[in-house]
């Protein structure tokens, strides 16, 4: 127990300034976010194990800093198991990038994903009932406490809910670096994941190329 919990402060100091850009605006389409720069040379990989993801979790959002050092011991003590899941988070992540890519480019998702999709969906609403409270009906998780993959299906309910519930045209894909990214500006307007950083890449780009006496299209700043 001692040893995990220098593994674990140790691996906080490693990972807290390496965690991924949450500006995807919904957690679904953070954790799409999680790799970067896809189909490059260099893509970057900010979660490479089930400590990846559980931190990933814990800072994103999606888990509360308790439940995230609950998951991350049971992790390191059933290892293999904590293996297992990974392999299904990165395989959700890569099937998720691309049901919302074709929802980016108004196009039917490929049955495959959907499939996968589907059970995914059917695996998380088994931990899922509803409840009568105060403010009316409400849906909340119930035995999940010892269950490594549970954010998982927090992650993938997002997906959901998103998918049906959001207007398709605000997800949009980052000119820039391909991150993908809720567009809640007024105008729909938004082009970029983070104005600041990719906006300012591209009207960089868009400068020098002025510069070289490359014609530049026009496009908004958004």
């Amino acid at each position: 127990m001692k040893t995990h919990l220098a593994q674990m402060r140790q691996r906080k100091l490693q990972l807290k300034n390496i965690i991924s850009p949450q500006n995807g605006g919904i957690n679904a389409l953070n954790f799409v976010n999680t790799l970067q720069n896809r189909g490059s040379e260099n893509p970057k990989d900010y979660l490479t194990n089930y400590e990846d993801f559980v931190y990933w979790c814990y800072r994103a959002g999606v888990i509360e800093y308790d439940y995230y050092n609950q998951l991350s011991l049971e992790g390191y003590c059933y290892s293999q198991e904590a293996t297992g899941v990974f392999e299904e988070v990165i395989k959700t992540r890569f099937m998720l990038y691309e049901i919302f890519l074709s929802v980016i480019k108004a196009d039917r998702a490929d049955e495959i994903f959907m499939r996968q999709f589907n059970l995914a969906i059917n695996t998380a609403s088994k931990y899922l009932r509803y409840e009568s409270t105060v403010n009316g009906m409400q849906l909340a998780w119930f035995n999940i406490d010892e269950e490594i993959a549970s954010p998982l299906w927090i992650i993938i309910k997002s997906a959901g809910d998103l998918l049906l519930e959001a207007d398709p045209e605000k997800i949009k894909q980052c000119k820039t670096c391909g991150s993908m990214f809720f567009d809640t500006t007024k105008n729909g307007i938004r082009r970029w994941c983070n104005r600041s950083a990719c906006g300012h890449l591209l009207r960089a780009k868009r400068y020098y190329d002025s510069k070289k006496g490359i014609k530049v299209g026009v496009d908004d700043d958004g």
